[in-house]
């Protein structure tokens, strides 16, 4: 009788461990009923997103959310607050149920927590500067001191696609006072950031005038355990009936935040009709949204087809993350810096012949000190590194001509222009040799437009050693924002993260493009063996 009170004990408290045990395991959204409470994770420093009112109560875009679906579920609500660092913390220790706070969504995130789709909401990289000088694209901002925040993960990315001059300040205190005193003529930050800002008076004549970049959706986070539960299912319904009915947009209008373009994309996407009359974007058999509907980088190959299917199977199987086969943007990307590769590669085989055929006609012309002028003048242009000469025309010389008389000019002709000249004037100097030659076998030979075909005919092998090094230069316009292949390749690292492979696509790319008009001159020099002699 004496060990009774012990062995009480201990199945007392083996009884609350089962209880316990079982209340860990039960469905949360059966917990969420029988507390009669949703308690949310929202932040409060995030206006207007999120923020404190006078009474201390939060309140804002993303309380509101939190409040509609406690409505739908039925129970009251009890928000807390919480920041970028401690929000999946306290949604991994159960002191929440769900996070509602600008969470971006990615697949890092997806290994510690259920991020449901779809997303609610978006955010990206914007500028926001005075009215005066106006913006009207990214490429305006080229070479120009850009404010911008330490730890904002498209600082770099940024900066290296569009050239910027990044003045990066400890915290957005620091870098609004620095945008405000003129230190710099924009502020880089994520777009959603701006809402609140633009809402003061004191800004109330700043602008966010250039489209976001780099936009991220945010999702609404249950903990890890959650995925493919019930009230993951109810929230994933949820947030589509809030697109469908453009609730989403209307709770936006009443916190007076400019209007997402991402919310209009989602609104027409889910509610989009088939062929049938049924909406595009229901659930399937599995449970699954359709392709169509999902992030991008959910998807499986299982899920898709054609060469998505190719794209991501080959992903799975290998590790190979080749973005511009199973992405339609990526690949629309890259396929249009293919194609102004291409055209600066024609325009400068163009431009190069030009220049150099004109140059050394004009040295052969017979005016007095034509000649030497020509001589010096190539010289210079073949000691002179393209690049530099890039540089010193896009931001010396046209910086000049912009500030005084407002010209501006296209980058691709700049680069054109300039690796044009370099290349022409070796091409001067090859033909020059020839004429030597030619004029040392022939006494009376004077070169003009009839001799011009036989002296190229000579000098054949360097120019075509010069058109095949321009070709392989046209990717240095990358360096002033032009967008071909190179400044394609590296936007897609920048937001893939996948450089061994985007890096090996961009060396193949560039070996079969080079080999190919390796392979058109050779045919040339075959099918015109009588060049020189007509």
């Amino acid at each position: 009788m004496g060990r009774c009170p012990g062995f009480r004990a201990a199945c007392l408290l083996v009884l609350i461990v089962i209880m316990v045990g079982r209340e860990a395991q039960a469905d949360r959204l059966d917990l969420i009923q029988k507390r009669g409470t949703l308690i949310v994770g929202v932040k409060s420093d995030y206006p207007p997103f999120g923020m404190l009112d006078a009474h201390g109560r939060l309140i804002g875009f993303e309380p509101d959310l939190a409040a509609e679906l406690a409505r739908r579920l039925g129970v009251g609500l009890q928000l807390v607050a919480v920041t970028s660092t401690n929000r999946l913390q306290k949604l991994e220790e159960g002191a929440v149920d769900m996070v509602i706070a600008t969470l971006g969504d990615s697949p890092q995130r997806r290994q510690i927590a259920t991020l449901v789709e779809p997303g609610y909401y978006a955010s990206g990289a914007t500028a926001v500067a005075p009215p005066t000088p106006r913006l009207s694209s990214w490429t305006d901002l080229r070479g120009k001191k850009v404010c911008a925040t330490q730890g904002a993960y498209f600082n770099r990315p940024m900066a290296q696609r569009f050239l910027l001059d990044l003045q990066i300040f400890n915290g957005t205190r620091d870098a609004r006072l620095a945008l405000r005193d003129g230190r710099c003529v924009a502020w880089l930050y994520d777009d959603t950031s701006f809402a609140g800002l633009l809402a003061d008076p004191e800004w109330a004549n700043y602008e966010t005038p250039l489209p976001s970049m780099m936009i991220s959706p945010w999702a609404i986070a249950l903990s890890a355990k959650e995925q493919g539960s019930r009230l993951e299912q109810m929230i994933s319904e949820a947030v589509a009936d809030w697109h469908r009915s453009a609730w989403l947009i209307d709770v936006e209008k009443r916190w007076g935040i400019r209007p997402s373009q991402y919310l209009v994309e989602m609104r027409a996407l889910w509610t989009r009709r088939q062929a049938d009359g049924g909406l595009l974007c229901a659930r399937l058999e599995n449970g699954n949204w359709p392709a169509e509907c999902r992030h991008k980088w959910l998807l499986k190959s299982a899920d898709v087809g054609g060469i998505q299917h190719f794209g991501l199977l080959l992903k799975e199987q290998t590790g190979l993350n080749m973005t511009i086969i199973y992405d339609a943007y990526d690949r629309l990307l890259f396929l249009r810096g293919l194609w102004i590769t291409l055209q600066l590669m024609v325009a400068c085989i163009a431009g190069s012949l030009i220049v150099g055929c004109l140059g050394a006609l004009a040295a052969e012309s017979g005016f007095p000190g034509v000649r030497t002028c020509v001589q010096m003048s190539a010289a210079l242009g073949r000691m002179t590194p393209p690049l530099l000469l890039i540089y010193l025309v896009f931001f010396g010389v046209g910086h000049i001509i912009v500030s005084r008389f407002g010209w501006t000019f296209d980058g691709a002709s700049i680069v054109i222009v300039c690796l044009s000249t370099y290349t022409g004037c070796a091409i001067v100097s090859a033909l020059l040799e020839a004429v030597s030659v030619l004029k040392e076998q022939q006494p009376d030979f004077r070169l003009g437009w009839r001799e011009l075909p036989q002296a190229l005919r000579l000098s054949y092998a360097a120019v075509v050693a010069s058109l095949v090094n321009v070709v392989k230069a046209t990717g240095m316009a990358s360096v002033i924002a032009v967008p071909e292949l190179v400044s394609a390749a590296t936007a897609i690292v920048a937001e893939q993260g996948n450089p061994e492979v985007m890096m090996n696509v961009l060396m193949i790319t560039y070996f079969l493009l080079v080999t190919t008009v390796v392979q058109i001159f050779n045919y040339l020099e075959r099918r015109i063996p009588e060049l020189g002699r007509r």
